[in-house]
């Protein structure tokens, strides 16, 4: 496998997706953070930020992007909670070790599509764990109601999915004017 180092142009463009991503959540959170119903945040900000992802990983097709990414937006999330951060960064760097082993890179056309639909899904178990671990509280009594968890589970998935759609269908007509 060739070696395919980011550029300073690359690690500056993640950045300022990783702060778009963040003022997208600055958008949605606040909707949601009163709810303590496991899932709900996950899906509140999954069109959102697959959106941005789907933009940002036709820009930038390197594997560590999307650890990168996480890294960066959890280095902002850990000041409100450490949870976060862990969520963000493993997803990252999850999504993009599973891309690896099914791709091998985002050369694929459906590596980068593939990558952003699981990247939103992905914080949900992480976002248990981690929970679980920082808090010491069993899983049990994080997820309350199971089954109202498990539909937004597949809503977080259903809308991971429209975000991508949407996102690819901005980036590649960015790519037509030039701009990506």
């Amino acid at each position: 496998m060739k070696r395919n180092p980011f550029t300073v142009k690359d690690v500056v463009f993640i950045a300022i997706l990783s702060a778009a991503i963040t003022i997208a959540g600055l958008l949605t959170m606040p909707l949601v953070m009163s709810v303590t119903l496991f899932g709900v945040r996950n899906m509140a900000s999954a069109f959102l930020y697959t959106v941005l992802i789907a933009i940002g990983l036709l820009k930038v097709k390197k594997l560590g992007t999307l650890t990168l990414v996480g890294l960066l937006h959890g280095s902002v999330l850990i000041m409100m909670a450490p949870v976060m951060f862990w969520t963000m960064f493993l997803a990252g760097l999850l999504t993009e070790l599973v891309v690896l082993l099914v791709f091998r890179n985002y050369d694929h056309e459906k590596a980068i599509p593939f990558a952003t639909i699981l990247f939103i899904p992905m914080t949900i178990p992480l976002t248990l764990i981690t929970s679980s671990i920082v808090h010491g509280i069993p899983i049990q009594e994080i997820v309350e109601k199971p089954m109202i968890s498990l539909v937004l589970v597949f809503l977080t998935l259903g809308l991971s999915l429209i975000g991508t759609n949407v996102g690819m269908k901005i980036g590649k007509e960015l790519r037509k004017a030039g701009k990506l």
